[in-house]
């Protein structure tokens, strides 16, 4: 017989372990959309900057994108950070001790949903995800 058990620590690790991939995920993004933004700029005809409609509207599709994903990482990192905060609180109230938890994660990023075996553990204020 299987129990489900709806744990606030299970969901703040999750969050936590979640958002941090998401994070990850959406700074590598940007990084290379402004890398292949910055690549388009330089493929000028000549040396002033003459594009046609096409490289024009590629231009503006990735920098549209870029900003898009920067604004994605901005609020991640935010919900991120959150999510740490309430995790040292937890630590705090176990006096720092060491958690051990399976934690189901859904898909991201193309992979299917997998459970992570996890060790949470706090010292001197800080947590720490294994």
């Amino acid at each position: 017989m299987t129990v489900n058990y709806n744990s606030e620590i299970e969901k703040t690790i999750k969050d936590y372990i979640e958002l941090q991939e998401m994070s990850r995920l959406y700074t590598k993004k940007k990084n290379d959309l402004e890398k292949e933004y910055n690549k388009l700029l330089t493929n000028s005809n000549g040396e002033e900057k003459n594009y046609n409609l096409e490289q024009a509207d590629k231009i503006y599709k990735t920098y549209r994108e870029m900003t898009a994903c920067e604004e994605q990482s901005r609020i991640a990192d935010e919900s991120f950070n959150e999510a740490e905060n309430q995790l040292k609180e937890i630590g705090r109230i176990l006096y720092e001790a060491t958690i051990h938890a399976e934690i189901s994660l859904p898909a991201i990023n193309g992979s299917g949903p997998r459970t992570k075996s996890v060790m949470v553990s706090y010292s001197n204020g800080q947590v720490y995800i294994r």
